[in-house]
């Protein structure tokens, strides 16, 4: 396997040796995010009501299953992260991919509600939540910090992209050939693609006598490399030192409260368009057009935040989808259907800002670890606003008063965004 991956990193660094190995890097953290989580973050709200019908339960049982396994994925991140930064993520990746295909083939022979719910939360989302977001992020992290927006940005780009490719295709499947074979067709193109990604990545620049962003290497006594300094210190923040910042906390709280909303947005997306009365397969389109309306919100808050304040891009790409839910609230039209993909895009066009933010303040040392203890509250939101979502509209017929409450909690979100520009604008201590 090392001469393997020497081999590979040969190849690129001999046939393009003027492109810096950490945008191969990249490219690589794109294809895995484009395929394990354009399948199961975005794509999935196509098999909800597929399995709502076939396993005769109500959508709050469907909500369970997502909210259970984004509950597992905020007891296990903490262990995830330091596992990353204490053996790297190439590893982490492979096993994460494994669990997730293998899962989602056996998915397809469940036979009850109760057997799905163990296969989907123990098996498929056991490997997503450790294989692709902590770990792709945390190699992303570590090899940019001049550009990291960018590469944040890039690799969330890919998410969507692959959202956009997989939801019509998922949906043309299931539609077609039955959930079991659309589970199984999604699990192969894991297996497939993600796994042989992962070969090539290393956790880090100075693995390779390479520096953050490609700055050149300076030479030590006896020829060998050693990276330049970077220009202005960089912070570097044990985990215990950054958990006792009110930045921390508060970027703690701004992630947890938007990651309610918008996962439980992207769970129901389906159900809410058919709720306003639009067909299956055509809502499976707006799944598409939000997916691809959020790759260019992602490049280009990527880019903007390389430039400007990510707290303050944070705080104001929230409002959009604010209103987009506030318009299918308030409005019947056929254009107030459109409100809530291009919202849910422009703020979810912010989200590798999100966690860009964590490297921003408190360095790439801990970056994963960090990360993980925030999977803590964003598991425990997740695991209950979808929950919350499919109760509601069980009992009501209605997600009306599911939007009013995920708006002012997005709301709130917004307004922790903007205190932490407020403090880094001012300079105030990190404490």
């Amino acid at each position: 396997m090392v001469q393997k991956q020497a081999q590979v990193n040969s190849f690129f660094i001999r046939i393009f040796p003027r492109i810096f190995y950490g945008w191969w890097i990249i490219l690589l953290c794109s294809l895995i995010l484009a395929a394990g989580a354009g399948i199961l973050s975005h794509a999935f709200t196509v098999f909800f009501l597929p399995l709502k019908r076939d396993l005769a339960v109500s959508s709050a049982a469907i909500s369970l299953l997502y909210g259970a396994a984004r509950l597992e994925g905020g007891v296990e991140a903490p262990l995830v992260g330091y596992l990353i930064d204490r053996f790297g993520p190439r590893v982490v990746i492979m096993v994460g991919a494994a669990l997730s295909g293998i899962g989602l083939i056996l998915l397809s022979m469940v036979e009850s509600f109760i057997s799905f719910f163990f296969v989907y939360v123990f098996v498929i989302s056991l490997g997503f939540n450790a294989g692709f977001f902590h770990p792709v992020y945390a190699v992303v992290n570590n090899w940019f910090i001049r550009h990291r927006g960018l590469g944040f940005s890039l690799t969330g780009a890919a998410t969507n992209i692959g959202g956009m490719i997989m939801a019509p295709l998922l949906s043309y499947w299931i539609l077609n050939l039955g959930w079991r074979t659309g589970a199984v067709l999604a699990g192969l193109i894991i297996l497939v693609v993600v796994v042989p990604a992962a070969i090539p990545l290393h956790r880090a620049p100075e693995v390779l006598g390479l520096s953050p962003d490609g700055r050149s290497a300076r030479k030590r006594p006896g020829n060998v490399p050693q990276p330049e300094r970077e220009e202005s210190a960089e912070l570097n923040f044990t985990v215990r030192q950054a958990l006792k910042t009110l930045n921390y906390w508060l970027l703690f709280s701004g992630i947890t409260l938007r990651v309610l909303v918008t996962v439980a947005l992207i769970i129901h997306f389906v159900p809410i368009m058919v709720w306003k009365g639009m067909s299956e397969a055509a809502s499976s389109y707006l799944v598409s057009l939000f997916a691809f309306s959020a790759i260019i919100t992602t490049l280009v808050s990527g880019w903007v935040g390389d430039r400007w304040n990510k707290s303050i891009i944070c705080s104001l790409g929230i409002i959009p989808l604010a209103f987009g839910m506030l318009a299918l609230m308030v409005s019947q039209s056929t254009g107030a259907l459109y409100a809530l993909p291009i919202g849910l895009a422009i703020t979810m066009g912010t989200v590798p800002l999100n966690w860009a933010l964590i490297g921003d303040f408190f360095g790439r040392h801990s970056y994963a670890t960090l990360r993980g203890f925030m999977g803590i509250g964003t598991g425990l939101a997740t695991f209950l606003s979808p929950i919350y979502a499919g109760w509601i509209f069980d009992h009501s017929g209605s997600y009306f008063y599911v939007l009013l409450t995920f708006l002012a909690i997005h709301l709130c979100a917004s307004a922790l965004f903007a205190i932490l520009y407020y403090r880094s604008s001012q300079k105030l201590p990190l404490d």
